[in-house]
């Protein structure tokens, strides 16, 4: 009962995001910097600003975080959901990572 309870929680629960902690650490020299929460259509998530320091680019440090693509943890069996974690677009402004959660049924 407290399963199914919790499955139908997480499956309406759109505000929900994932927890600081669920980041990736951050290579030095470059720092993780502060982390906010956006709220869209799609439901809401996590985002952190990483300060880049050379000799780290964008790209190599994205690389070297295994973040070269959107890549979701194994679905916890509580909630019946995943931790996704990708690069959002910054526009040229350092690097952005966004934690989220992914449903069971959605593409990813």
């Amino acid at each position: 009962m407290a399963w199914l309870g919790s499955v139908l929680w997480a499956a309406i629960d759109e505000g929900a995001v994932p927890p600081d902690a669920a980041f990736h650490a951050v290579p030095p020299p470059s720092q993780a910097g502060p982390i906010s929460t956006g709220c869209g259509s799609g439901g809401c998530w996590r985002e952190m600003v990483v300060d880049i320091k050379p000799p780290h680019t964008a790209q190599s440090l994205a690389a070297e975080m295994g973040l070269a693509s959107e890549r979701c943890e194994p679905m916890n069996l509580w909630t019946l959901r995943k931790t996704c974690t990708g690069i959002a677009d910054s526009g040229g402004r350092g690097l952005h990572i966004y934690l989220q959660y992914s449903l069971l049924l959605s593409k990813y």
